[in-house]
């Protein structure tokens, strides 16, 4: 996932428009993880992976953007809950 296409998916001309927040805040923490995930210092477990510190400005960029795009959402949605995304749901590459 990246901007482009969250940006794409935005416009109501795209055949695959998001219908519901809840649809873009799934693409848009996706993006991040899949930052997180491949601009990290990690640790893989048989269960999971773990991240452990940005080890880049890229790393860094994500996490900050990352906490600015969830303290928006509390503030734009104050009483909704988005699920969390599941680590399964993450780009494989």
């Amino acid at each position: 996932m990246d901007l482009s296409t969250i940006r794409n998916k935005l416009q109501k001309k795209d055949k695959s428009h998001y219908c519901a927040p809840e649809e873009l805040v799934t693409d848009v923490r996706l993006m991040f993880w899949n930052c997180a995930k491949f601009n990290y210092v990690s640790s893989y477990t048989e269960q999971s992976l773990i991240l452990l510190q940005p080890d880049s400005e890229v790393a860094e960029a994500g996490r900050c953007l990352d906490e600015f795009f969830e303290d928006k959402l509390k503030e734009i949605y104050p009483d909704r809950h988005f699920p969390s995304m599941q680590q399964e749901d993450s780009d494989s590459e």
